[in-house]
């Protein structure tokens, strides 16, 4: 019996000898090596961590090395930016960052990497920023957990600047108005092609300006205001060849007062967040029986021109949204028959005209070729895109064309 409990012991001396001496082999290996490597990157620039606490698993959660470094004031200099706004990035191990930036006057604004990329700079000057990047897991860690430190400084001295996507547009185009630099207001436009709404972007705004089919050919002047900017632009409009369709004599139905005010306060409303990404899409697969800006005839008489995509679709067609955005109407009116209305943001909304059935409700959050309802043979299925009341042509922004795909990812 002895001799059994000798040997156990000598068994279990061993074991223990062994796992020490693994423990101890895998702690000698162990080094700032196994710490996050890749930087943290501001203004394309890596940054120099100034302060840091990490803790690395050895052996299982039993055995680990810590490494630490107090946060020092030294500030790491960046230099001047003076075309875009600095762009935080973070790299794949960062599960969390807090950030600071200081502005020229002591004002200190909080926030996480997503919103830090949308700060607004009011004022040129000196700014600090300083992060806080965490890899933590809630899971037992297989790597290590902590947190690096960074603080640099940097100077702004960005000169507003204001950018056309074109300065010469045809008729049922839409144009981009891009907005940078240091601004101390919002910007609003004047001009009589339309109601121009801006949203914010990463480096200031963006705006659309719609050029509906009937926009004057030749020169427009349009105003810019932001705070204490002003800048006249001029914005070319070229005339659009357009064909003659005839169409079939019309029954007045009736129901345009009840047009009027179910479609007409839709004009003046709108999300300001862009709702839409890439390019829209045909609500319906079938063809186009007529086009944007065609001039239509009915009993030889010129009875106007069409504002939208009318589509020769079969009884029944499952009809689709054009694209991402918020139900704003969906109702059966007496002159459009079904008639569902998305708010896209930014003044940007898709009409659809003459669906026997709606499917969609009002308030609905849709995504870009989700069904709506379906076509019917008691009216034509249109597809009409505005800017506030302006039409513009859909076809260019179906096709990736149009000022609705300038800079997307601003």
């Amino acid at each position: 019996m002895r001799k059994l409990l000798l040997w156990l012991a000598m068994v279990i001396a061993m074991v223990a000898l062994i796992l020490g001496g693994t423990a101890a082999f895998l702690y000698s290996r162990t080094g700032e090596k196994d710490l996050p490597q890749e930087a943290v990157t501001f203004g394309d620039t890596a940054l120099t961590p100034n302060g840091w606490d990490w803790t690395i698993p050895v052996l299982g959660d039993k055995v680990s090395k810590h490494y630490q470094s107090p946060t020092n004031l030294t500030v790491q200099k960046l230099g001047t930016f003076t075309d875009t706004a600095p762009q935080l990035v973070l790299p794949d191990w960062v599960t969390r960052a807090e950030v600071t930036i200081t502005a020229p006057d002591g004002t200190a604004w909080t926030g996480d990497a997503s919103t830090c990329n949308t700060y607004t700079y009011a004022a040129n000057g000196d700014y600090q920023i300083i992060v806080k990047a965490y890899h933590q897991e809630n899971e037992p860690p297989a790597d290590a957990q902590g947190w690096y430190a960074y603080r640099a400084g940097y100077t702004m001295s960005m000169a507003p600047t204001v950018t056309l996507s074109s300065d010469r547009a045809a008729q049922g185009s839409v144009v981009a108005l891009y907005l940078t630099g240091i601004l101390d207001g919002e910007p609003s436009l004047e001009t009589d092609l339309g109601t121009v709404w801006f949203r914010r972007t990463a480096g200031g705004y963006m705006g659309y300006i719609p050029i509906t089919y009937n926009a004057e050919g030749g020169d427009h002047t349009l105003q810019l205001t932001c705070g204490s900017l002003t800048r006249d632009l001029t914005l070319t409009v070229t005339n659009t060849q357009h064909k003659t369709v005839e169409l079939p004599a019309e029954e007045d139905v009736g129901g345009a007062e009840e047009y009027r005010n179910a479609i007409w306060p839709l004009y003046t409303n709108s999300t300001d967040q862009k709702l839409w990404n890439g390019l829209f899409v045909a609500p319906s697969s079938s063809a186009i029986a007529v086009h944007y800006g065609d001039i239509q005839m009915r009993d030889g008489q010129r009875s106007g021109q069409s504002t939208g995509l009318t589509y020769s679709t079969p009884d029944n067609e499952t009809i689709t949204a054009p694209q991402s955005g918020t139900v704003v109407l969906a109702d059966t009116l007496t002159l459009t028959g079904g008639t569902v209305v998305i708010d896209h943001g930014c003044g940007v909304k898709s009409y659809l005209f003459g669906l026997k059935t709606v499917t969609a409700q009002r308030g609905q959050t849709i995504e870009a070729g989700s069904p709506v309802g379906t076509a019917g043979t008691d009216h034509d299925l249109i597809f009409e895109l505005r800017i506030g009341s302006k039409s513009v042509d859909p076809e260019p922004a179906m096709a990736g064309r149009s000022g609705l795909q300038y800079r997307e990812s601003e």
